[in-house]
């Protein structure tokens, strides 16, 4: 690894090194129980002092994925959230499924809320929004922030369900609703400081960046949720089904003009 790119890197040289480490205990590279290169070892391949990576060592034992034995070495363990994962697959039944097995606690709500969206993309907004920030918690651990949009119409008919159940299943299940389009647009992020604090997660930790937007058959904007995934507890699986046909089709022919 060159020490140039560490070192020309933005932002603090710890938090560079933690972040290398970090993602090379998610990846599983150690496995829990696994004794990590010394100290001195680690600062030699990264190039970087060994206070440093001290400092980068101190706060991943402070996030749970490392355990240090006084005179044995530091070990990988199973991390902040014990293990605990789960898949976010990007079709509609993988999404209830996903959804359905989070509990929700509400941090605050906004009537008449704007829609942040700017670009509407051909649908339209709905006379008024129901904003809800909530987090959501898997097996008890913290796992994901949410910024969510209710078209107020769905959301008068039941507000203390929407305050405290999953959103997804209960629009669904509406009668007289009908969800013609799920869209979801997937970025990847780093943690707020608000993140941070409601999930219990340093600053800029890699998070899994979820927009997902429910539109009514006559292009209305139901529902808009603007989801954080902790990235060390969350995995986003996309199906892709080869097309045979297309396979076996024979390239095109050019032809002469």
């Amino acid at each position: 690894m060159s020490a140039d790119i560490l070192h020309s890197s933005p932002g603090k040289l710890y938090l560079h090194v933690t972040n290398l480490i970090r993602g090379r205990l998610q990846s599983g590279e150690w496995a829990p129980g696994e004794k990590l290169p010394t100290i001195s070892e680690l600062a030699a391949e990264f190039g970087v002092a060994t206070v440093t990576v001290r400092q980068a060592i101190a706060i991943l034992e402070t996030e749970g994925r490392l355990r240090r034995q006084q005179g044995v070495g530091t070990f990988a363990t199973t991390g902040p959230a014990g293990g605990v994962r789960f898949s976010v697959g990007l079709d509609w039944p993988s999404l209830l499924d996903m959804v359905t097995r989070t509990v929700p606690r509400l941090i605050r709500k906004q009537a008449d809320a704007p829609l942040p969206l700017r670009d509407l993309e051909g649908r339209k907004a709905a006379p008024s929004y129901q904003f809800l920030k909530r987090v959501n918690a898997l097996d008890g651990l913290d796992c994901l922030v949410t910024d969510a949009y209710i078209d107020r119409r769905i959301y008068d008919r039941m507000p203390e369900r929407f305050d405290s159940e999953t959103i997804v299943p209960l629009i669904e299940s509406m009668p007289g609703v009908t969800i013609a389009e799920c869209r979801q647009i997937l970025t990847i992020g780093q943690a707020d400081i608000e993140t941070a604090q409601l999930l219990d997660i340093p600053v800029n930790t890699p998070m899994g960046d979820i927009r997902r937007i429910l539109v009514a058959p006559d292009g209305t904007i139901l529902y808009l949720n603007d989801v954080s995934y902790r990235g060390d507890m969350v995995r986003f699986e996309i199906a892709l089904v080869p097309d045979a046909a297309a396979r076996k089709r024979p390239p095109a022919q050019e032809t002469e003009s």
